[in-house]
C-alpha cells in the first residue's frame, strides 16, 4: 500500500521526535540492537532468499545461491564488521598500512575468512597527500563529533539486489547517526514484511521507518523539508529528475555548474558501463575457459540487473588468444541456457536490440531471455549508457607490447566509457616481478571506485571494509556512478578507490561458488550465512560438506 502525504509526514515527524534520542545512544546499545537486528535476520533469511528467487522467477536451484549471498549472508556480515568498528577503541592498525602505496589492507582482517575466501585480498587506497595519522584521524564521521545535531535520512531502496536497502541504511545509520527513512523500490518492495522484522529493533523506538511508495509518493519524499540527506541507489536519470527536475543532456552535463532545484545534500550509487580488461600473456586452454566462465558470471549474476554487471570486454587486438576466449564466453553463455528478466522493460529492450541485426543471439530463440553479443563498435551508445540486460560487448585494443596494452586498455575505460564503480583487470602472474610495473599501472591509474585484479569487482561489494561507490570528483550534472560511499565498515572519510586481489584460477578442480556454472551454490550460501550468523562449529562443517559433495 503507497503512503498517502499525510502518511510521509507523520512517518517523518516520528523520527523526528526520536532522532535526538538515536544520536545520542551509547555504543552498547546500539551494538545490542545490532546483533538483534543479526538474529532476526538468520531467522527470516530462509523466506527472505527464497522468496526472492520465486519473485525474479529462478529457473534453476542452484542459482538462489545469488539470493542468499546478495541477501541475508551480505548483510550479516556488514553487521559484523560494524559492531567491530563501534566497539574497537584503538584505532587502525599501522602495520597494516603501507606508505609507499598510500594503502592499508583491509581484507581478510580474520583467520577464518582466508579459510572461506581463499587467496582474496582487499586494501583501500587514498590520494597522496595523506598520511597514516592523518588516515586515522579524519574516519568516522559523525562518530568523531561530540555536538552533532540530529539527522533524518531518506534512502531509496534499489529494486535488483536485496542487501543493498539494508546496507544503504546500516551505513547513513552508524556513519552519521542518522533515523533512516528507507522507501522501497517497487520493482522488490515485496520485502517490506522482511525488512520490517529485521529491522524490528530500531522500528519499534522510532528510530527508522521502512515503506513501500509509488511514483508520486517518491516525488513528495524526495522534495520534503524534513530530510537533512538523501542516498539514491539507482540510475543516473533518476539522481538528475531529483536534483534537477528533469532529465539533463549533453550539453548540460558538460557546463561546468549547473543551477539545481533540489539542493539538499544527496549522496548515490548509480550503476556503470562495467568493463573487463583482458591483459595479454601465455594462458593454456584450461585457463581460458576458467576466465570465460569468471566473464559470464559478470554478466549473467541476477540475470544482468547488477550496477555492476559486466558489459565491455576489452579485449587485445591480434593477441593470438582473443578469438579463443571469445568462443568459450559464447559457448558458456549458451550452456547457461536461460533467465528470467524480472526487471520492467528489459525484455522490451532486449528485442529492441534483436531488431538491428547488430547482436547474436547465443540461447535458443525459445527461451524467455535472449543472451545477446556484439562488437560495441557497431553499438557505441552502449559504450555510454547501461545496457541493464543480458547483453554482452566486445571491444578490441590495439598495442605492440604489455606495456603499452596497459596504457592503451587505461586510456580507453577511463575516457571513453561511461561511469567509474568498478573495473576488472584478468592478468596471469600478477605478482611476479616482471608484472609488477604493469600491475602497479593498472592499480594506480584506473580511476574507478573498485578495481579488482583477476576478480569480479562485485567482489568488493560483498567485502564490508571496502567502501562502494563511483571514483571521487564526478559533477553534479555529470554524475556518472555518483557520489559518496557506502558499506566502509572501517568508516573512512576520503577513500580513493578499494582495490581487491585473488588468484588468476583459484583451483583447476572446482568453479568458485559464486560462478554460474557451479550447481552447488544454494547450498554453499545458505550454510555459508548460518554460518556466518552463528559462529557454530556445526554450521561450519556443514558448509565444508556442501563445498565438496
Amino acid at each position: 500500500m503507497n503512503p498517502s502525504k499525510i502518511d510521509i509526514d507523520r512517518n517523518i515527524s516520528k523520527l523526528r521526535v526520536h532522532s535526538s534520542e538515536f544520536l545520542n545512544l551509547d555504543k552498547a546499545n546500539l551494538i545490542n540492537m545490532l546483533d538483534q537486528t543479526i538474529d532476526n535476520i538468520k531467522t527470516i533469511s530462509y523466506y527472505w532468499a527464497t522468496l526472492a528467487s520465486e519473485k525474479k522467477g529462478i529457473l534453476n536451484k542452484s542459482k538462489e545461491g545469488e539470493e542468499w549471498i546478495g541477501g541475508p549472508f551480505a548483510c550479516i556480515y556488514a553487521i559484523q564488521y560494524f559492531k567491530d568498528t563501534l566497539m574497537n577503541e584503538d584505532g587502525l592498525d599501522k602495520s597494516k598500512y603501507d606508505d609507499s602505496k598510500k594503502s592499508y589492507k583491509a581484507f581478510p582482517t580474520k583467520n577464518i575468512e582466508k579459510l572461506l575466501f581463499p587467496f582474496l585480498e582487499g586494501e583501500v587506497r587514498f590520494g597522496k597527500n595523506l598520511n597514516f595519522d592523518q588516515i586515522n584521524e579524519y574516519r568516522g564521521f559523525a562518530n568523531r563529533f561530540k555536538n552533532n545535531k540530529p539527522r533524518i535520512t531518506l534512502v531509496l531502496g534499489a529494486g535488483n539486489v536485496t542487501s543493498i536497502p539494508v546496507l544503504d541504511a546500516l551505513f547513513h545509520m552508524i556513519a552519521y547517526k542518522s533515523v533512516i527513512y528507507l522507501k522501497l523500490n517497487p520493482v522488490n518492495d515485496y520485502l517490506l514484511p522482511i525488512f520490517t522484522q529485521v529491522f524490528e529493533p530500531f522500528i519499534s523506538r522510532g528510530f527508522m521507518i521502512v515503506t513501500e511508495g509509488n511514483m508520486e509518493a517518491s516525488k513528495y519524499l524526495t522534495q520534503h523539508d524534513g530530510f537533512h540527506q538523501t542516498h539514491l541507489t539507482g540510475s543516473n536519470y533518476t539522481y538528475e529528475n531529483i536534483v534537477y527536475g528533469r532529465i539533463l543532456n549533453d550539453k548540460e552535463r558538460s557546463l561546468k555548474t549547473l543551477p539545481k532545484i533540489n539542493k539538499k545534500p544527496i549522496t548515490s550509487e548509480l550503476g556503470n558501463v562495467t568493463p573487463i580488461i583482458v591483459h595479454p600473456g601465455n594462458w593454456s586452454r584450461s585457463e581460458i575457459k576458467h576466465q570465460a566462465k569468471k566473464i559470464v558470471t559478470a554478466k549473467l549474476n541476477n540475470s544482468g540487473f547488477n550496477c555492476i554487471a559486466a558489459q565491455v570486454i576489452v579485449l587485445p587486438k591480434d593477441w593470438k588468444h582473443t578469438q579463443r576466449l571469445k568462443e568459450e564466453i559464447i559457448y558458456y553463455l549458451k550452456k547457461a541456457g536461460d533467465t528470467t528478466s524480472y526487471y520492467p522493460g528489459a525484455n522490451e529492450n532486449l528485442n529492441e536490440l534483436i531488431e538491428t541485426n547488430n547482436y547474436e543471439q547465443i540461447n535458443s530463440l525459445s527461451c524467455n531471455t535472449p543472451f545477446l553479443v556484439s562488437d560495441l563498435d557497431l553499438e557505441k551508445e552502449y559504450a555510454n549508457k547501461e545496457v541493464w540486460s543480458t547483453a554482452l560487448y566486445f571491444k578490441q585494443i590495439p598495442f605492440t607490447s604489455y606495456e603499452d596494452f596497459a596504457l592503451n586498455s587505461i586510456n580507453y575505460v577511463n575516457n571513453e566509457l561511461w561511469g567509474n564503480l568498478g573495473v576488472t583487470v584478468l592478468i596471469k602472474n600478477h605478482k611476479k616481478k616482471t608484472n609488477q610495473s604493469i600491475l602497479n599501472m593498472y592499480v594506480e591509474e584506473l580511476k574507478y571506485g573498485t578495481v579488482a585484479i583477476n576478480e569480479w569487482s562485485a567482489l568488493g561489494f560483498v567485502i564490508p571494509t571496502m567502501p562502494w561507490g563511483g571514483y571521487p570528483g564526478n559533477k553534479d550534472n555529470d554524475i556518472q556512478s555518483g557520489q559518496g560511499y557506502v558499506h566502509n565498515s572501517l568508516l573512512f572519510e576520503s577513500p580513493q578507490k578499494g582495490v581487491v586481489y585473488s588468484k588468476f584460477r583459484l583451483s583447476p578442480i572446482i568453479d568458485p561458488p559464486w560462478f554460474v556454472t557451479n550447481k552447488k551454490a544454494h547450498r554453499i550460501f545458505k550454510n555459508l550465512t548460518y554460518y556466518q550468523a552463528t559462529n557454530s562449529k556445526i554450521n561450519l562443517i556443514k558448509l565444508i560438506f556442501s563445498t565438496l559433495i
